[in-house]
């Protein structure tokens, strides 16, 4: 996608989103895996209490009071983590409505199909849809970002095998959040 704007506005006040057939492939598995672990973390309070990566999703309200930020956090958690399932939803529903239209008995081209023919992937996003892209890919830039021990002087701590491909993998989405804010800006 070289030299192409990825969100451009409409006159309409949406955004035409255009991704390669393997971006919405990989926004759709991150996504899916991201909405995953937040379902986990809204049925299973432990989880969520105990779990680091819930730590920077939800951090605390009180940072000098461990008790009231216990407390504050026993109250909102399960529907904060609902409303970030909520806004992965939304993304996850926008790819998968034009993966359906892409796949026609005209190309017999399907979802997650590898064949080199496959077209770029274009949706709009209406103002809300977008609040909950920049909200998704924040979501997701987090649960990397514990993944990849990225302490707060930006540090990434982890190494093994698949550090290389999830430190692309977050700079790559936080290039996206900054290309959808700049085309909300202008």
């Amino acid at each position: 996608m070289s030299g192409l704007r990825r969100f451009t506005t409409q006159p309409s006040g949406s955004l035409l989103a255009r991704f390669e057939p393997i971006e919405a492939d990989l926004l759709r598995l991150a996504t899916t895996q991201l909405l995953e672990m937040l379902d986990s973390g809204a049925n299973d309070p432990q989880i969520a209490a105990s779990d680091g990566i819930f730590g920077r999703l939800l951090p605390a309200a009180y940072r000098d009071d461990d008790e009231a930020a216990s407390e504050f956090r026993r109250f909102t958690a399960t529907e904060l983590l609902d409303r970030k399932a909520q806004n992965a939803q939304v993304v996850l529903n926008s790819l998968d409505l034009r993966e359906a239209d892409a796949a026609t008995p005209e190309t017999d081209t399907a979802p997650g199909d590898d064949s080199e023919d496959r077209q770029p992937v274009t949706i709009s996003l209406d103002p809300d849809a977008v609040q909950a892209w920049l909200r998704s890919l924040t979501d997701l830039r987090l649960t990397l970002a514990d993944r990849l021990q990225i302490s707060p002087d930006g540090v990434v701590h982890l190494s093994g095998d698949d550090t290389p491909f999830l430190r692309e993998l977050y700079e790559w989405l936080g290039m996206l959040q900054e290309e959808l804010v700049y085309a909300i800006d202008v």
